[in-house]
């Protein structure tokens, strides 16, 4: 029976909830956004018809509180509920609450997210209907540590612990020997319980070298299953994918063919209705390629837009006419495939530092221009605050062409040309995996970044690196001109003098291929104008001898200028700056914050207020960020005898210790949830547990000492 929905509330937030808000506007369907308080202020709000206030910071205090989303709902008229994906996506009882109230749930029938949503369960559907599993266990309540460790030799290592309920890498663990196999345990039952709700988990052989491939598939209420092909999603951190990709450049098409018909038939067995997903395990080569079924999820999956880019289709508008009632739009001989798509996900993250996940406010937000076959799927834009209360993705971006290559080398291009800046991004391990050897060899296994940790801190080329210090120099020392026709400069530059003087030295600070690194850059001014000192990685202290002396440590350099067509408040670059070093130009890119007093500022305009002092460079498809050095304050920590700290801002989950007890370095010590990740926060040294100074459901700032340990003498 057909059901037209003319108002349709979104329960989620970010991309996706922009992503279903696009569609439906376009069928002519008015939209309801729900938002708690740390995402007022974000895109997707403002973008749909009508939005609705559910307060709170955490997730289970908005977007997980289905009373608070069902109230949303009948407040504001809406006939029907898009839940995205993760929080009620998969909550069956969620879904029946939908359909108890009269609306329309625009997603697969609560009896099917039963049978699917425990990955035990699932597991014997598919054994039932032929499918291959990856050899695993399952673990009582209440098992012992003895028992779990003869379970683990049973399963064999290196094993997997998974959450039973979850997804997206969340109450998941790699254990490679028995020694972690129960702290592992433990950790993914906390994380399992805090995400869904549900700490049950399982024990699964890790296959190390395989390929994740997923099978999308799509059904109706009129008994029709089809699959829209498959997504390669192996390149993976913390089991979260962060690279996909359609066609698979390494399952056979022996081996496709038959998943696509698994896939369908296990949609069948269920009466699968609406977008899902089966997820496969690929392993061996050639004829000896097999694979496992991993798990069903029975919603959109974040990597649509793959599938979308090759098959010229739009899944949620297929989702909605599905839900209205209405038969597929195609048949599976009418589905097809055309090019090659890549799709990465854009985290506030650092790569180098264990991913660490980055906040703050996005001072600047952009992805370069829009050329056919890109697409952008983005969850901020410039002001936007990134908090720590979820998944720290920021955009989704997509190429398509005709060959993999050719998608990898667009792709790779915009990450390339993007101005990011406020939080810390992985636009530059993205391009790097995109531009590695082993990638566009289609060698994609499970185990990509573990092989190819080169990947995760790429290293600018050093002729780069000195242009960028060079500009972040000038520009705070202020040596900056108006491009074009003058009669002078505004002001003399800062220091300048008509005799020569003592080299002023300015000392900069920037992170490079995941390591810090200093530089120092001397000016001397004489009657011919300035000369320029530049030294990277080197001590500064008695630098005007160096000088004199001509320590090769050292680049002298001549008629450095920076120039600018365009300069007004605090920004340099509007595009860009053109920098030139004894002769030779070159466009950077160049933003200060509001404590890099510029040469031409306007005296009418107040002070910028004081602090530390930094500068981004873009150039070459490189960004560095140099801070002026400054004396370091003391310790806000002192007072807690210092000791180990949060990394990230968080809610303490779980301490691991009592005072008076006796820790290894390396123990935990307290485990932190921050941006739906936990963080485990470990002893320096070998000691005794002093003092404690969190517990657990604390929210933390970065950088709070947990605990104080008195080390061993």
């Amino acid at each position: 029976m057909s059901r037209p929905i003319t108002r349709l509330l979104v329960a989620n937030r970010g991309e996706i909830a922009r992503r279903v808000i696009r569609t439906a506007e376009e069928l002519g369907i008015e939209t309801v956004a729900v938002f708690s308080e740390p995402d007022r202020a974000l895109p997707f709000v403002d973008e749909a018809t009508y939005a609705v206030a559910l307060g709170g910071t955490a997730s289970v205090e908005s977007y997980l509180d289905a009373a608070k989303v069902l109230d949303a709902a009948r407040r504001t008229g809406a006939d029907a509920i898009h839940p995205g994906y993760g929080f009620l996506s998969e909550n069956a009882e969620f879904a029946q609450s939908v359909a108890d109230a009269g609306l329309v749930w625009v997603g697969p029938t609560p009896s099917s997210m039963r049978a699917m949503a425990l990955k035990v369960e699932a597991k014997r559907i598919a054994a039932d209907a032929g499918v291959p599993l990856v050899p695993g266990a399952e673990l009582i309540a209440d098992v012992t540590d003895a028992d779990l460790l003869r379970t683990g030799e049973q399963v064999g290592y290196p094993l997997l612990v998974k959450a039973s309920a979850g997804g997206g890498g969340k109450g998941m663990r790699i254990v490679h020997d028995a020694g972690n196999l129960v702290e592992a345990v433990q950790g993914a039952r906390r994380e399992a319980a805090s995400s869904f709700g549900d700490a049950t988990v399982f024990l699964e052989r890790y296959l190390e070298r395989s390929r994740h491939v997923e099978v999308q598939v799509f059904g109706d209420t009129h008994g029709s299953v089809v699959h829209l092909f498959e997504r390669e999603c192996s390149i993976q951190r913390r089991h979260q994918k962060v690279v996909e990709e359609s066609p698979s450049p390494g399952a056979t098409p022996a081996t496709l063919e038959r998943m696509y018909a698994a896939a369908v038939s296990l949609a069948s067995a269920i009466g699968y209705v609406g977008a899902g997903t089966v997820e496969f395990l690929v392993s061996g080569d050639d004829e000896a390629q097999e694979f496992f079924f991993l798990e069903m999820n029975t919603r959109l999956q974040v990597e649509h837009p793959v599938t979308e880019m090759v098959t010229g289709l739009d899944l949620v508008e297929w989702q909605i006419a599905v839900a209205q009632g209405e038969p597929l739009p195609l048949a599976q001989d009418d589905i097809e495939r055309e090019g090659h798509a890549i799709e990465v996900r854009l985290y506030a993250e650092d790569p180098a530092n264990g991913y660490l996940p980055s906040t703050g406010t996005i001072s600047s937000w952009d992805l370069g221009s829009w050329l056919p076959g890109l697409r952008i799927d983005s969850a901020v834009e410039e002001d936007s605050v990134v908090s720590s209360f979820y998944d720290p993705m920021l955009a989704k971006v997509i190429a398509h062409a005709d060959t993999r290559d050719d998608a990898a080398r667009a792709l790779a291009d915009l990450l390339r040309g993007s101005d990011i800046a406020g939080v810390r991004t992985n636009s530059a391990m993205l391009a790097a995996v995109l531009e590695s050897p082993s990638f566009l060899a289609g060698d994609t296994t499970t185990a990509f970044l573990d092989q190819h940790p080169e990947v995760l801190a790429p290293a600018a080329p050093e002729d780069v690196v000195r242009r960028h210090v060079l500009a972040a120099a000038l520009t705070v020392l202020g040596e900056v001109e108006e491009a074009g026709p003058r009669d002078g400069l505004v002001a003399p530059p800062s220091g300048w003098r008509n005799v020569a003087g003592v080299p002023e030295v300015l000392a900069l600070g920037f992170v490079h291929a995941g390591r810090s690194r200093s530089a120092t850059v001397a000016r001397a001014w004489g009657r011919a104008g300035s000369t320029y000192w530049l030294g990277l990685d080197v001590d500064a202290a008695g630098l005007g001898a160096q000088m004199i002396t001509g320590d090769d440590r050292f680049e002298q350099l001549e008629g450095v200028r920076l120039s600018t067509e365009s300069f007004y408040g605090l920004v340099l670059g509007e595009p860009e700056c053109r920098l030139e070093v004894d002769g030779i130009r070159s466009s950077v890119r160049v933003t200060a914050d509001q404590s890099v007093r510029p040469t031409f500022w306007d005296d009418a305009q107040p002070l910028p207020p004081q602090g530390p002092r930094s500068v981004r460079v873009l150039s070459d498809g490189w960004t560095t960020e140099l801070d002026v050095v400054e004396a370091w304050a003391a310790s806000g920590h002192d007072g807690a005898g210092a000791g180990p700290t949060t990394p990230v801002p968080g809610t303490v989950t779980h301490v691991a210790v009592s005072v008076g007890e006796e820790v290894e370095a390396g123990a935990a010590l307290v485990v932190l949830e921050a941006m739906k990740m936990e963080h485990t926060i470990r002893a320096d040294v070998a000691g005794t547990v002093t003092e404690i100074h969190v517990s657990v459901g604390q929210s933390v700032d970065a950088h709070a000492v947990v605990a104080t340990v008195e080390a061993t003498s």
